[in-house]
């Protein structure tokens, strides 16, 4: 009866908990992961036009863990203005590797204040790895989003560290 009463609690504290914190409840990350994911996916914008320098690359926007590691990995390409928007919640030294990629990517680093922190031109895909042989590319500076896109793409438009960014979540 008391574990019973306990579940029935816990439970009710979850949904008080996503209704006044808006998915962002800690309880276990078994039921925050399952929560917010079916419950911010029902309202996240799925794409969004990313423009830095006069260049706009339409985004699929990743916001969630589930999202983030999938990326762009077992894609066999990538529209010319096509990317990925990497979403996180808090500012950080976020690492990108190239598993289970087809294609090599240009990857763009932003900080919140949506300035381009780091960029690593053409990571190419690296077939046979195990995980732990990977490239792990991580940034010089913190960043709340990071942006795949077609290898090329940062030299062809002259993208540089400092430069503005603008998009919409």
């Amino acid at each position: 009866m008391k574990k019973d009463l306990a579940i029935i609690l816990g439970l009710f504290l979850l949904v008080v908990g996503l209704l006044v914190f808006g998915g962002s409840f800690s309880t276990s990350s078994l039921f925050r992961g399952q929560a917010t994911s079916s419950a911010s996916s029902q309202t996240q914008k799925k794409t969004t036009t990313v423009s830095i320098k006069g260049l706009n690359i339409e985004a699929d926007i990743a916001k969630n863990a589930d999202q983030r590691k999938k990326g762009l990995a077992g894609r066999d390409g990538l529209e010319i203005s096509r990317g990925t928007l990497f979403v996180f919640d808090d500012s950080g030294s976020w690492a990108i590797w190239m598993k289970d990629m087809k294609f090599p990517i240009d990857i763009i680093w932003i900080d919140e204040n949506k300035k381009v922190v780091y960029i690593v031109q053409s990571a190419l895909p690296e077939p046979g790895k195990k995980d732990s042989q990977l490239t792990v590319y991580r940034p010089s500076g913190n960043s709340k989003y990071v942006l795949e896109l077609n290898a090329g793409i940062t030299n062809a438009n002259n993208l540089q560290i400092g430069d503005s960014v603008n998009f919409e979540l």
